[in-house]
C-alpha cells in the first residue's frame, strides 16, 4: 500500500514525484525502462523555450514563461549544465515578413520582447546565416536534459521517493478508496499488487493506453507525430545560437531548425 504511485520516470514523472515527495507524501515512481528518462524525455532538442508562439493569454503562454524562469533558477541552484544562448527566427524572403512581424506582436502580447534585426546585424552575430530580416530571442536557452532529470531524481529521493525501474503495468482498477494496480518485474516476471490512494499517469506516448488499462473512460485519442534530427558531421560548428525559420501558416510545428547543444554540436530537424 502506498499513498502515491507515479507511472513513468521521464521529466514529467520525475517532476511530479519530486513535488509530491516534497509535500510529504509517500511516493513510488515506476518505469518500464532501465534508466530514468529513456523515452521521449531524452529525444528532444533540449531547448529552454521563451514563450514566443502561443496565443496571448493562453495557458501555454502563461506556463511557458513561468516554467522557463523556474527551470533556469533550478539549474543554477542545482548546477545543472545549461546556457542562455539566444535564438534567431529568420525570414528568408520578403513574403515571410508579415508572419515575422505577427510573431513579434504575439510574443510582445505574452510579455516576451524580441529584437528585430537587419541582415547586417544577423551577419555580425552569425556569419553563416543569410536572411532578409530576423528576430532575436535573447532568453531562449539550452539545457542538459539528462543532468536535469538526474537532479530531479536526486531531489525526489532525498525527500523519500522510491524508484522502481524495469517495472511494467499489467492493469488496474479504480475504486472508491483509491486504485488497485498490478505490476510486473521485467527481470523476474514476478507480479505484485499495489494499492495506491492516487496514481499519476506520466507515461508519455503510452499514457492513453495506460489510462484505459486502469479502466478510465473517456480517454483522449493519441495523435503521433514523428520527427528525425540530423547531426552536422566533420567537426563543423557554424552557429553559436539556435536558428529557426518563420513558422509556416496553417502547419503544425516550427519547421526545420538548427539547434546547438552544450558541446557545440549542431543538429537539424525535425523533418
Amino acid at each position: 500500500r502506498v499513498q502515491t504511485l507515479v507511472l513513468g520516470a521521464g521529466v514529467i514523472g520525475l517532476s511530479c514525484a519530486r513535488a509530491l515527495a516534497r509535500l510529504g507524501r509517500e511516493v513510488v515512481l515506476c518505469d518500464l525502462g532501465g534508466a530514468v528518462g529513456a523515452g521521449t524525455s531524452s529525444r528532444n532538442s533540449e531547448v529552454i523555450h521563451a514563450g514566443l508562439y502561443y496565443p496571448q493569454g493562453s495557458r501555454k503562454a502563461k506556463h511557458c514563461l513561468r516554467g522557463s524562469e523556474m527551470l533556469r533558477r533550478f539549474c543554477l541552484e542545482r548546477e545543472v549544465p545549461h546556457r542562455i544562448c539566444g535564438k534567431l527566427i529568420v525570414a528568408t524572403s520578403e513574403a515571410q515578413l508579415p508572419e515575422l512581424k505577427a510573431l513579434e506582436m504575439k510574443a510582445a502580447g505574452n510579455g516576451v520582447k524580441l529584437e528585430p534585426l537587419s541582415p547586417q546585424q544577423v551577419q555580425q552575430m552569425e556569419p553563416e546565416v543569410y536572411c532578409v530580416e530576423a528576430l532575436h530571442s535573447p532568453r531562449t536557452g539550452i539545457v542538459d536534459s539528462h543532468a536535469f532529470m538526474q537532479a530531479l531524481l536526486a531531489d525526489a529521493e532525498e525527500y523519500g521517493a522510491t524508484l522502481a525501474l524495469r517495472t511494467q503495468l499489467r492493469g488496474g482498477q479504480v475504486y472508491q478508496e483509491g486504485v488497485m494496480v498490478e505490476l510486473e518485474s521485467v527481470d523476474s516476471a514476478d507480479v505484485f499488487t499495489v494499492e495506491a490512494q492516487a496514481v499519476v499517469n506520466c507515461c508519455g506516448l503510452a499514457a492513453p493506453r495506460v489510462a484505459r488499462s486502469l479502466g478510465m473512460e473517456p480517454v483522449p485519442k493519441a495523435f503521433y507525430c514523428r520527427g528525425s534530427y540530423y547531426a552536422l558531421q566533420g567537426g563543423l560548428r557554424p552557429f553559436s545560437r539556435l536558428v529557426y525559420p518563420v513558422p509556416e501558416p496553417q502547419t503544425s510545428g516550427l519547421g526545420v531548425h538548427a539547434t546547438v547543444d552544450l558541446q557545440g554540436q549542431v543538429r537539424f530537424g525535425p523533418d
